[in-house]
Order: C-alpha cells, then sequence, then structure tokens
C-alpha cells in the first residue's frame, strides 16, 4: 500500500502557497465553539502549537502566531485536482482527508515496471512537495509516510510490520476518526508508543476503551 501525505495541506491552501509559510507562525482560525486551531506551520509549531491546541494557550506560547481563514472550497478544488492527477497514473486512491491518499500498488508494477517506477509516477502526478510511504497496511504506510523526507520514500518491509509501529507515538491514531479521541485519555495513562498500547493486552484495552481500543490495538498489531 503507498500513502501520499501532503504535511500541512490545508494551511498551505489557505494561506496561498507553501512559499507563505516559510519562517512564519501560521495556524488555521478555530470555527466553531471549540476554540481550537487547526493546521500549524514549522515555525509555530518549533513554538510548541500543536494542531488541535486551544486558541488561548497556542498565543500563550506563541503571541505573535497568525490565524488563517480556512477555505473549505479552496482545499476540495486543491485536492480534486491531484486525485484526479493519481488517479490518471491508474491508481484506485482512498482520499480519507485532503492531504492523505491511498493506494494499492501491486497492480501498477506492469504499467510502471516496477515499485520505484510507481513511487516516481506518483511524485509526477502530484507535483508538490508530499511524503510517501509504503507498507503491507495503510495504517503502517501512514507511519512510513510522516517520516519520509520529500524526495525519498519510507519503505517498511512487510517482516518489519510490527516492530516499526511499535516504536510510533500513539498520537499517529489521532489520523484515524474511531481512534482520535484516544489519544489523549492514553496520554493521560502514560502510554506513548503503539508498542506499549499493545503490550496492555487485548481485555484490558476492550474493558476500557470498547470497540475504539480493540480497533487501537489491532493498528498497533499491524
Amino acid at each position: 500500500i503507498v500513502c501520499v501525505h501532503l504535511p500541512r495541506f490545508q494551511l498551505t491552501v489557505a494561506a496561498g502557497g507553501a512559499e507563505a509559510l516559510a519562517g512564519r507562525a501560521l495556524a488555521i482560525a478555530p470555527s466553531g465553539d471549540a476554540q481550537l486551531v487547526g493546521d500549524v506551520s514549522g515555525t509555530a509549531q518549533a513554538k510548541g502549537v500543536t494542531a488541535g491546541m486551544g486558541l488561548g494557550e497556542a498565543l500563550a506560547r506563541c503571541p505573535q502566531l497568525v490565524l488563517v481563514p480556512e477555505d473549505p472550497v479552496g482545499v476540495l478544488r486543491a485536492w480534486e485536482a491531484i486525485a484526479r492527477a493519481l488517479e490518471g497514473i491508474g491508481a484506485a486512491i482512498e482520499t480519507p482527508r485532503p492531504g492523505v491518499a491511498y493506494f494499492d500498488a501491486d497492480g501498477l508494477r506492469s504499467i510502471h515496471r516496477d515499485r520505484e517506477g510507481v513511487i516516481a509516477a506518483t511524485r509526477r502526478a502530484v507535483a508538490r512537495p508530499s511524503r510517501i510511504g509504503v507498507a503491507a497496511t495503510r495504517f503502517c504506510a501512514l507511519a512510513a509516510s510522516l517520516q519520509a523526507r520529500s524526495r525519498r520514500a519510507c519503505i517498511v518491509d512487510d517482516r518489519d510490520v510490527r516492530r516499526y509501529l511499535a516504536a510510533q507515538p500513539v498520537s499517529l491514531l489521532g489520523y484515524r476518526d474511531q481512534t482520535a479521541p484516544l489519544v489523549p485519555a492514553l496520554g493521560r495513562l502514560g502510554v506513548s508508543t503503539l508498542g506499549e498500547l499493545a503490550a496492555l493486552g487485548a481485555g484490558a484495552v476492550a474493558d476500557r476503551f470498547g470497540n475504539a481500543g480493540t480497533l487501537a490495538r489491532r493498528l498497533a498489531l499491524g
């Protein structure tokens, strides 16, 4: 499975391009009653601001933080263009959210020669800075994409999936709607990695977190 991840996609679109983020502390302005900031730039993150943080805390950590209004229409249009480009190389993509896409590479090897050819075609199709992860499962491919370099894909061997995931932070569960609510609770329990979550045991996790906990543990085990 290939995961294509465009970091800070919504912020990049709302701010007017990747160049607008360089050296600036930016964040997507809160919407609704929750008053939580959205995507944040690298500069803001370096000052301790994270996506999902309360606005008051974000401004306390970074007084110079600039809030950018979200642009859902622009995000949708930009992502649809990228999705069409990926479909143009033969990929049957799944897009759980703008900025993240998955597809099975096996059927594309005959078109693009081999795995490296598929990755190269993917980069050409996206035509903007992106991170590419390759692994046996979607969840592991996502983890790999978060650690990939902009010009080099991160590939996890099938035999290493469980070991690779064990070292990943539980915050990775935040990328799945079903498991995202568990992240703060696991943090309060001192569970910081997926390996520590898996070590809790199936029964203990199910008793405390229900179906979401069972799913999280299955994801952690690959």
